[in-house]
């Protein structure tokens, strides 16, 4: 179960590259219907100062590294599952704030919760 979270985290610091650079540079931002751009632009794209897709690519690289740093059952494999533990929370919450206050919908943005529930799956599956 390595190998997925390898995969998933390297497609996951990809997509959150993409969404740093599009936080920092004018332009259109590629996406399927018209949200992407308001809601990685927003005031809620950053957390403490730090643009969300910052964040993203540190988690990401992370999670891509951690099966190559570490063997099952090593305390990287625990900082893992808490790291995508938080993640996912935040991921729910950057949801309803697109449902509920933008009212904008950002396919990056989920597919970046969707590859992180992804990865604690992956990663609870290779502790197992």
């Amino acid at each position: 179960m390595t190998i997925p979270v390898t995969v998933l985290g390297l497609a996951g610091a990809a997509v959150s590259a993409y969404v740093w650079y599009k936080q920092v540079t004018r332009g259109p931002v590629l996406c399927l219907g018209d949200g992407c751009a308001r809601v990685i632009r927003s005031p809620y794209g950053r957390l403490l100062g730090i643009p969300n897709g910052a964040l993203g690519v540190g988690y990401f690289a992370g999670a891509a590294l951690i099966p190559q740093l570490a063997g099952t059952g090593t305390a990287l494999w625990t900082v893992l599952l808490a790291a995508s533990g938080v993640a996912l929370v935040l991921y729910a919450y950057l949801t309803y704030l697109q449902a509920a206050v933008l009212r904008a919908w950002c396919v990056w943005c989920l597919s970046s919760a969707i590859l992180t529930a992804g990865i604690l799956a992956a990663a609870l599956g290779a502790r197992a």
